[in-house]
């Protein structure tokens, strides 16, 4: 799978040879700052050999490399939610900071909700995002998504409470009927 983003940009599965990539541009205290703690700090490219190991035998249709003509620059993709949620998928990405501002996150987010929606029948994509990541809130914003609640404090990271605010794009496309 490989869908062009523009600019040169595109969406694919990843290869064994992203790792060098996902390490240069993942290695970055800005990035990691607003991931999760379970995302590498420092990045390297054993770690990320293993990412892409562990992507391709368990998450290939549902997590993606965001790539130029050169090399890996970021990741994107989802999470189903189990059992009554499982019409309900979690999103999140990053891309190097060198790609920051000029709207291709913006358009990687939008193909991939669409996509998720109608690979999976999708009812609802959300994410959570911590309060200071301002440019991931606008990010989905612009692709439609809607702030539903914060959830305040409710991160620790760095030893310091943030809150979480929880934003959500609804599927308004009535599922096909069989």
């Amino acid at each position: 799978m490989e869908h062009p983003i523009g600019d040169g940009f595109v969406i694919r599965n990843f290869l064994y040879g992203d790792a060098s990539g996902l390490s240069r541009n993942g290695d970055n205290p800005n990035i990691a700052i607003n991931q999760r703690e379970c995302f590498p700090h420092p990045y390297t490219i054993e770690l990320a050999r293993n990412w892409i190991q562990y992507v391709r035998d368990n998450e290939a249709g549902t997590r993606f490399c965001i790539a130029n003509n050169k090399e890996a620059i970021g990741e994107i993709g989802i999470v189903i939610q189990p059992d009554v949620h499982r019409h309900s998928a979690e999103i999140g990405f990053w891309i190097g900071e060198a790609y920051w501002g000029n709207g291709l996150m913006t358009k990687a987010v939008d193909w991939m909700v669409n996509h998720c929606f109608e690979e999976f029948g999708l009812k609802r994509i959300f994410a959570d995002v911590v309060e200071y990541n301002v440019p991931s809130q606008k990010v989905l914003q612009k692709c439609g998504f809607e702030l539903e609640g914060v959830f305040r404090k409710n991160i620790f990271k760095n030893d310091q409470f943030f809150d979480q605010y929880v934003y959500a794009r609804l599927n308004e496309k009535p599922p096909a009927k069989n």
